[in-house]
């Protein structure tokens, strides 16, 4: 089995570096060969990048452009933002994502209509993950699945309308085996073998469900009931997981998975690193980075105890980078290209001069991946000892030992609720 990481929200705290080609051009060689490094390093995990059509056009354009080296380059559709702006989702727009997608991408995600009702008392960016104000409405899982059918072919349609190579991933939405079944099989059965022929795997949400350990592995070993065609099931993508926890499944139980060749999952947990001040050193030991403008130790204390143990350590391990830019060590990059500097009288936000931009420019990008390259050594070590800590799981062969042996003695499962809280539910 191979897994393959998939990295979200990598423009996070990075200015323009991605928004213009000639801003990203003098560091494009060394980004792409830190990819390369990663990627070959693994005998059975490779590294992607996933970026949004309909927020980071833009980005997804330039990264295309220089940056082939990714195993694959994934566009999300951006329908969640689109869905909370006036205009809302029109076939118009919709379908310059689809372009957009076709165009830069070699996997696409779709527009997908979620079976859930809100009751308007939560709302901004929490909607994505909170569970408050929504609930699972089972009784419309098949007009969600029909029109998000409708979706799946009309961007296959313009995929094939400008001969584009780009693959599509089918989201599977639903609470339990019953109604993600219902869900993603309504699709699959709309689709003619040759429109099946654009569709690349399955991702599985937990936008139904929850994101809790049980919620996740009832959403992963029910996977394995789907009527759907191996080809689609052997590459399976899990959106938004960026713990080692919640793969847990196919680390020990491989034989129940042995019709999946390719586990992929998204994440921005470590790619927004560099944006949240932190880092996670080859131990995966955290570090938080404190602001000078906020810090309560001296300066020396924090290179000390901060600095040295996360940027020390990036550094070290990219110091060809570094170099092939004249920045000679570790202390001359924090003094030139930080708002770590003695120089940052003000403690600004960034410290930034002319003889440091380039420090500052690759501070971001080999911090994230060096963070991306300790959670896939870690995850290695899960592969290869994956009995460390199985929570039980290994012993599961088959669907009725999980819904019947192991799951109902895992304590209750918070699972989205059916019917909104309190007073609410006598108007619905």
């Amino acid at each position: 089995m191979n897994f393959e990481y998939v990295i979200s929200g990598m423009t996070m705290g990075t200015g323009d570096l991605y928004y213009k080609q000639s801003v990203l051009a003098p560091y494009a060689d060394v980004f792409n060969d830190k990819i390369k490094h990663i990627d070959n390093k693994y005998s059975n995990q490779n590294v992607s990048m996933l970026f949004n059509s309909h927020c980071e056009p833009k980005h997804g354009e330039t990264i295309h452009a220089l940056m082939s080296s990714w195993h694959n380059l994934m566009a999300d559709s951006g329908g969640l933002q689109l869905s909370r702006t006036k205009k809302g989702l029109t076939p118009e727009i919709k379908d310059s994502i689809y372009r957009h997608q076709a165009k830069y991408s070699s996997v696409a995600m779709i527009f997908d209509d979620i079976p859930t009702e809100f009751d308007g008392s939560n709302t901004g960016w929490s909607m994505k993950t909170s569970t408050a104000g929504r609930r699972f409405a089972k009784e419309l899982i098949d007009e969600k699945s029909k029109s998000t059918l409708a979706n799946v072919i009309r961007q296959i349609e313009v995929f094939d309308e400008v001969e584009s190579d780009s693959k599509v991933s089918l989201i599977v939405q639903g609470q339990d085996v019953e109604s993600c079944r219902q869900y993603i099989e309504t699709i699959v059965d709309g689709l003619t073998d040759e429109q099946l022929k654009s569709c690349d795997s399955i991702s599985l949400s937990s936008a139904c469900s929850g994101t809790g350990f049980n919620n996740r592995m009832e959403m992963i070993y029910g996977c394995k009931n789907y009527e759907i065609p191996d080809d689609l099931k052997k590459n399976i993508h899990l959106l938004g997981v960026g713990s080692h926890e919640m793969m847990t499944a196919f680390f020990v139980s491989p034989e129940y998975f042995n019709f999946v060749e390719n586990v992929s999952y998204d994440s921005s947990t470590q790619a927004n690193s560099w944006f949240f001040s932190r880092y996670r050193d080859k131990n995966w030991n955290n570090i938080d980075l404190e602001s000078p403008s906020r810090a309560t130790r001296s300066l020396e204390d924090i290179y000390q105890r901060q600095l040295i143990p996360s940027l020390g350590e990036l550094f070290e391990l990219n110091k060809y980078a570094f170099h092939s830019f004249g920045i000679p060590n570790f202390r001359h990059l924090i003094e030139e290209s930080t708002k770590w500097s003695t120089k940052n009288v003000e403690k600004a936000r960034l410290y930034n001069s002319d003889e440091g931009k380039h420090g500052a420019k690759l501070l971001p990008f080999f911090n994230q991946m060096q963070v991306v390259e300790h959670f896939m050594d870690r995850l290695q070590s899960l592969v290869d000892t994956p009995m460390t800590n199985d929570k039980g799981l290994s012993q599961i062969k088959d669907w009725d030992m999980f819904i019947n042996g192991w799951l109902p003695y895992q304590g209750a499962i918070d699972k989205l609720p059916t019917q909104f809280a309190g007073s609410l539910n006598e108007f619905f």
